[in-house]
C-alpha cells in the first residue's frame, strides 16, 4: 500500500514526560535542520526529527489520517 511520509521534530524535556510536537516537514533534511537548530548550543538534546508514515488508504478512505490531528507546539 502507499504511503505518505511526514518528518516531525518533536521535543522530549524528560524521560517519561510527554512528547510535544514542534514542527512538520515534507523532507528529512528539513526535519533535521530544524532539530539541529533547536539543539544548537544545549548539553542535552531534547529535540528529535522523526518519520511518519500514513497509509494511503485512510487519507482517502472514511476515516481520518492519525496526523490530521497532529497541533503543531500543542
Amino acid at each position: 500500500m502507499p504511503q505518505s511520509i511526514t518528518w516531525v521534530v518533536v521535543e522530549r524535556k524528560l524521560p517519561g514526560a510527554r512528547t510535544r510536537l514542534i514542527s512538520k516537514h515534507a523532507s528529512q533534511k528539513d526535519a533535521e535542520a530544524e532539530c539541529d537548530r533547536r539543539n544548537n548550543g544545549r548539553a542535552e538534546r531534547p529535540f528529535s526529527a522523526c518519520i511518519l508514515l500514513e497509509p494511503v488508504a485512510q487519507r482517502m478512505g472514511g476515516h481520518q489520517a492519525p496526523t490530521i490531528n497532529l497541533v503543531v507546539g500543542g
